[in-house]
């Protein structure tokens, strides 16, 4: 049961007029007043205080959240909806009262360490050891970029290797546990965790480095609060590549560049100026900034199980991004995060690329580079 000081903050959420729900991405994706910030406090508090009992749509409700946050830069009492509805989700897991669907991804992870379900003796396939001698990196490139997205963990390695330092990776590395602790598999995740500390603990290099927002998230804040503690900095490739702004090189792109804030790394860990920094140092001018960036930035659609469990709603919300993005005549849509850029690439159609921060750096630098642009 929630904590009295949780229960007032949800009484606030749920007698306020309730303005932030049209920056909600669910609103925009249901058009209902449920799936909003407001609908879900009015759920959590009618429930702690024993006037409604929490049934399936009220569950479904719940699970209707991106936990993007948009909604707590609007709130005045910062009233932390995701927060609250993170903490319900897991009772809902003990319980068994969670939607089926997220099954497949625990079961992947539990299994097989990703939530893809792939072999986890593939996880470093594309890993090719660099040859240099340099400050030594412990690169934890994650789930999307490990199966997914393998271009931009490539690209990181080809990038760090150039500015000098010995990339590692760990030899057993397992899902950080973002998708569970957001979805309220907080044991498993909690598995996972300590599998990590452990194992990056004792690998070689002196930070431990992550393209993945999500990653950056868990590593940085979950770990800590959960008891997995690690030994070593954890830092964003955004701000490893922010130190070497000067060795980075510059290209004419022929066009607009946006960027769009992840979720994790712009509201959870407030990183906002190091990716635009380096976008502006290789590109030779400015963002091009979309109406909705920063603290205001829209979410991509694939967070939280929302993409698991509400793929057409998901879909609505990508588009939707990837139209702000056109509409300020961007040629390039970069961001820094593989979850993001998977989600906006697969929404993008013609006129428009999609790119994460790695692989346009070394774009920039390298001509032959294999990124197309």
């Amino acid at each position: 049961m929630e904590e009295p000081a949780t229960i007032e903050q949800l009484r606030l959420c749920a007698g306020c007029p309730k303005m932030c729900r049209h920056m909600c991405p669910t609103f925009l994706a249901w058009r209902s007043d449920s799936p909003t910030p407001h609908g879900r406090a009015l759920l959590i508090y009618q429930e702690a205080k024993g006037t409604r009992s929490l049934d399936d749509r009220a569950i479904e409700v719940l699970y209707q959240c991106l936990e993007c946050s948009q909604c707590l830069t609007w709130c005045l009492p910062q009233v932390d909806i995701a927060a609250a509805v993170e903490d319900v989700r897991v009772r809902l897991v003990a319980e068994g009262r969670y939607p089926r669907g997220l099954d497949k991804v625990s079961s992947a992870i539990k299994a097989d360490h990703n939530p893809f379900g792939d072999p986890h003796a593939k996880r470093s396939k594309w890993f090719v050891p660099t040859k240099n001698e340099g400050k030594r990196i412990l690169y934890f490139p994650g789930c999307t970029s490990a199966y997914r997205e393998t271009g931009i963990a490539k690209s990181t390695v080809s990038l760090l290797a150039r500015l000098g330092y010995k990339v590692n990776v760990a030899p057993d590395e397992w899902c950080c546990g973002s998708p569970l602790f957001r979805t309220g598999f907080r044991e498993l995740g909690l598995e996972q965790a300590h599998h990590n500390a452990a194992v990056l603990n004792k690998a070689e290099g002196q930070e431990i480095l992550v393209t993945c927002p999500g990653c950056y998230r868990t590593l940085t804040h979950d770990y800590p609060q959960l008891g997995a503690k690690l030994a070593k900095p954890v830092i964003h490739i955004s701000q490893l590549l922010e130190r070497h702004l000067q060795a980075l090189r510059e290209t004419d792109f022929g066009g607009p560049i946006t960027y769009h804030d992840p979720c994790h790394l712009g509201r959870h860990c407030g990183i906002y100026d190091p990716p635009r920094r380096v976008i502006e140092r290789i590109s030779g001018g400015k963002v091009t900034e979309m109406a909705r960036s920063r603290e205001n930035a829209m979410c991509c659609g694939n967070g939280a199980g929302m993409r698991t469990l509400f793929t057409d709603q998901a879909k609505v919300i990508g588009d939707a991004r990837v139209l702000q993005a056109k509409e300020v005549g961007a040629k390039f849509l970069v961001t820094s995060c593989p979850f993001c850029k998977n989600m906006l690439a697969s929404r993008a159609g013609d006129g428009l690329t999609v790119l994460d921060l790695p692989e346009i750096a070394l774009a920039a630098w390298d001509s032959s580079s294999k990124v197309k642009i």
